[in-house]
């Protein structure tokens, strides 16, 4: 198995007008989180809990980068704005480890649950923000 340093981790995201814009030049830290519901289940006889049924499934993902200005609606700071402020879903790309040959590609589409400046004195300015499944499922393939 083929060790992956998180550098290379690549998030694209589509903006409210549909245009795919990767953000990964602003990013320094991506969690994925998935998690899925396990209903316990049990008959009368039985000892111990069974969990026969497969519940449902969930994804999010919390993402911390450098709060740049550039200017422009399509740099970090206007797409979060504008996934912030429209009730739109957006279509999210995630390669954990970039786009090496046979590593998995995420894409869901989700939306903002969160998205928080943190402004330090004696710092960074940093952006993090939240997103969750919206709709459908994750799809995963890989990177050729």
């Amino acid at each position: 198995m083929a060790r992956i340093h998180g550098r290379l981790a690549v998030l694209w995201l589509d903006d409210q007008a549909g245009t795919c814009r990767n953000v990964s030049g602003d990013l320094n830290n991506i969690t994925f989180n998935r998690s899925k519901n396990q209903p316990e289940t049990t008959t009368f006889g039985d000892r111990d809990t069974q969990r026969e049924v497969d519940g449902l499934r969930d994804a999010a993902w919390d993402v911390t980068g450098v709060y740049g200005v550039d200017g422009a609606a399509t740099g970090i700071v206007g797409l979060l704005d504008d996934m912030f402020s429209g009730s739109l879903t957006a279509r999210l790309q995630y390669l954990p480890a970039g786009s090496v040959t046979g590593s998995p590609i995420y894409t869901a589409c989700v939306r903002m649950t969160s998205y928080n400046v943190a402004e330090p004195v004696d710092g960074v300015v940093a952006a993090t923000f939240g997103l969750a499944i919206a709709s459908g499922s994750i799809t995963a393939a890989c990177a050729v």
